[in-house]
């Protein structure tokens, strides 16, 4: 069993989360001027919290993510709030193509410090994405290892720092990368809040330019 489908029962009983999902689809509504054309993909969407928040700024939207509780629970909520442009499926973007591409944008919070080769998974990414299409995937700034509780959680980076994500978007196959903090994000930890930085990194896939 993936360990988040036993926490996607109650993943949004957290109000920091929808917090977070909120600011993060300001920063990339901010940032890219969205279209309600659009198709997106939300990679890693979890329960859909990010797409929910994004869903009246662009056209339809594919939430994608490897655990099945997650997308089970995706697809009642999205039943729930009638968004019929939204649709949820569980597989592996990297291995698989998601229904509906290629996409004109793809987005993710808070989902690549889970990922070991996050140069190769950004580029598996960019060829599910339309030429000129765009990124917008936010996570965490470095930290100490303490944003997460359980010791058996897959982490495989404790952030990023913001020179080595867009290092690692470049090396993958984007241009116009930026990255830049956009949200402090508050836990409690040994009794006190303690702050983590959320970086949102964007980036665009190149338009091929053929000569005759």
């Amino acid at each position: 069993m993936n360990r988040f489908d036993g926490m996607a029962a109650t993943w949004e009983a957290n109000p920091r989360r929808a917090e977070r999902a909120k600011a993060t689809a300001d920063a990339i509504a901010a940032r890219i001027r969205l279209q309600r054309t659009w198709s997106v993909v939300d990679v890693g969407s979890g329960t859909g919290l990010l797409s929910r928040m994004l869903a009246d700024r662009v056209g339809r939207i594919v939430l994608v993510d490897t655990s099945p509780g997650m997308t089970e629970v995706a697809a009642e909520q999205i039943a729930a709030s009638g968004m019929s442009s939204l649709s949820a499926v569980c597989l592996d973007i990297t291995t698989e193509v998601p229904p509906g591409g290629p996409f004109d944008l793809a987005v993710s919070l808070l989902m690549l410090h889970h990922v070991h080769d996050v140069e190769g998974f950004l580029e598996a990414v960019l060829c599910r994405l339309e030429p000129g299409g765009y990124l917008a995937f936010a996570d965490l700034a470095a930290e100490d290892g303490s944003f997460h509780e359980d010791p058996t959680e897959e982490v495989h980076h404790h952030g990023f720092e913001p020179h080595q994500l867009a290092a690692m978007a470049v090396s993958a196959g984007y241009v116009d990368v930026a990255v830049e903090e956009i949200h402090q994000m508050v836990k409690q930890r040994d009794g006190q809040d303690r702050s983590y930085g959320l970086l949102l990194l964007t980036g665009r896939v190149p338009v091929t330019v053929t000569t005759a």
